[in-house]
């Protein structure tokens, strides 16, 4: 059984489409394992994909994860680890089948997440040294979005207090003026897409994105924040730790890290999702440092 926060998701990204390939996801996914010889297991967490553990033909354990047909998040997805592949950061890519609508990778073992085995401290860290070996040198041999596509998001910000729209346009213009060294960005590299494998930590479910490195820290920054019991300062640390970590710009770090909280909450009103008040709280705690 699918589970019923997964099928709203997909409902409220993807409408009527989401609903009928929800439906016809069952028979797809038989129909693969008739034609490939797999066998699909349990079920990961979902929010976007459908993910789940699946034994290849040879007997292999992998994952398998699938969306709509034709789904560019799934396509970037390919392509981006076909470039980070090169490095020891990421897990590999196994079999391309983007024109069913679905991956076959690499199955992080144990798979311990980030989150549930380390301090911001040792955390940030490890981050940071996912984040240098999962850098691409040759990412303009494939085509990915840039900063600048994402951030057009703003303008179809819809029941988002329009001051935040207004300086986080200003804010990102000078920061994408700025920005001389773009490289290919993971995009999403938060603490549950670090898993541990064989002893290291590999990241997971690239977005594939155009950019400069400080912007990579602004989701890590966002995520398990409101849960502590002094989240300013939590914030602070961590934006200080990678500072020290990675060699990256603080004042960046901030300008990215708000633009990105605002544009996450635009993200979040868009795909019917109940998460931009927080980011909009996040885009608040920012705005102090700025």
């Amino acid at each position: 059984m699918l589970p019923e926060t997964f099928k709203h998701t997909i409902h409220g990204v993807h409408g009527e489409n989401g609903d009928v390939w929800i439906r016809g996801l069952p028979d797809r996914l038989a129909g693969w394992e008739e034609k490939y010889g797999i066998k699909i297991g349990n079920f990961y967490p979902m929010t976007f994909h459908f993910v789940a553990e699946v034994t290849l033909y040879g007997g292999e354990e992998a994952v398998i994860k699938a969306g709509l047909p034709a789904d560019k998040e799934l396509i970037n997805e390919k392509n981006a680890l076909a470039v980070f592949g090169k490095g020891t950061g990421m897990i590999k890519l196994l079999e391309d089948h983007t024109d069913e609508g679905f991956l076959l990778l690499e199955k992080a073992v144990p798979g311990t997440i980030l989150s549930d085995s380390m301090k911001d401290e040792k955390a940030v860290a490890a981050a940071a040294g996912v984040m240098e070996e999962i850098r691409a040198d040759d990412w303009d041999s494939k085509h990915f979005p840039h900063l600048s596509d994402w951030f057009k998001g703003l303008e179809r910000a819809e029941d988002i207090p329009e001051r935040y729209i207004k300086k986080a346009s200003v804010v990102v213009k000078e920061l994408l003026s700025e920005m001389h060294h773009p490289t290919l960005l993971h995009g999403d590299l938060h603490q549950n897409n670090i898993l541990s494998h064989h002893g290291v930590w590999k990241a997971i479910d690239p977005k594939g994105v155009i950019g400069e490195k400080e912007f990579e820290t602004a989701v890590f920054c966002r995520n398990y924040l409101f849960d502590k019991h002094h989240p300013f300062a939590v914030l602070q640390n961590r934006l200080s730790l990678f500072e020290k970590a990675a060699g990256l710009n603080l004042d960046k770090m901030i300008r990215w890290g708000y633009c990105g909280a605002v544009l996450s909450a635009c993200w979040c009103k868009e795909d019917h999702m109940p998460c931009a008040d927080e980011n909009l709280k996040l885009a608040d705690l920012y705005e102090k440092l700025l």
